[in-house]
């Protein structure tokens, strides 16, 4: 069987306790920033929904007066 020296284990196992941390160290991060990120575009979604309400309604709100003022002019002609 092969025996690994005492040195060499020592060593290699420092790095990869190393490597360990680090790796699940980013992925915390990671998934942090991604929590940070979705309520970031849901909140951003949801302001565009109100925006688009409100340009909806300015919207049709021209469009009847526009209507009533070609109405309106018409009729004085």
């Amino acid at each position: 069987m092969f025996e690994l020296p005492l040195e060499m284990i020592a060593t290699q196992g420092i790095f990869a306790i190393l490597f360990v941390w680090l790796l699940v160290s980013t992925k915390k991060e990671s998934k942090e920033r991604e929590d940070r990120l979705m309520a970031h575009v849901e909140k951003t979604t949801e302001t565009l929904d109100v925006l688009s309400n409100r340009m909806e309604r300015v919207s049709t709100k021209v469009d009847h007066i526009d209507t009533r003022l070609s109405a309106f002019e018409s009729k004085d002609k």
